[in-house]
């Protein structure tokens, strides 16, 4: 390690100056001391900011893994239940799982088709939030309506193909 002059001249050149001033000599070794501390801190400081970690930035797609790695950490609450998040995905879900078949959860008789567990577990709208059983029931439920509605006889009869 060099040996830096910088902060022995500022304190002689204070000191000087000081003294020549009109200071006493106590004050003017003071006053010495303070500038040559002064620049022994401007001399250490490095003026570049630290590094910084480079972060990758990861296209977000609708349903990809860090989505559901966001909604796992979100599952389940303090007291064993779903937080709100989740059961606002789950309703979203619901809602474009039951309009691909023509329905809504607005439906009079909904509860028939989907069961009133599952029913429950959607429209709750207080306390206590649903359990983890019940979501997986939910999910099972709108998993077995499938992706698609299926077609029906009275589907086919209207069809120029028929």
């Amino acid at each position: 390690m060099r040996w830096d002059w910088r902060p022995p001249a500022a304190f002689l050149a204070a000191a000087v100056a000081c003294l020549a001033g009109g200071l006493t000599a106590v004050s003017s070794g003071l006053v010495g001391l303070l500038v040559a501390a002064v620049v022994l801190l401007l001399t250490r400081l490095d003026a570049a900011p630290d590094p910084a970690w480079d972060r990758r930035h990861y296209v977000g797609r609708h349903g990809a893994r860090g989505e559901v790695q966001d909604l796992a950490w979100t599952m389940v609450g303090r007291d064993g239940r779903i937080g709100e998040r989740v059961l606002r995905q789950l309703r979203d879900v619901a809602r474009s799982r039951l309009a691909r078949h023509g329905r809504s959860l607005d439906d009079a008789d909904i509860e028939q088709v989907i069961g009133s567990r599952a029913h429950r577990t959607l429209t709750r709208t207080r306390s206590p939030l649903p359990t983890v059983a019940d979501v997986r029931h939910t999910l099972d439920v709108l998993d077995r309506l499938g992706p698609r509605r299926t077609p029906t006889d009275d589907d086919d009869a209207g069809s120029p193909l028929s």
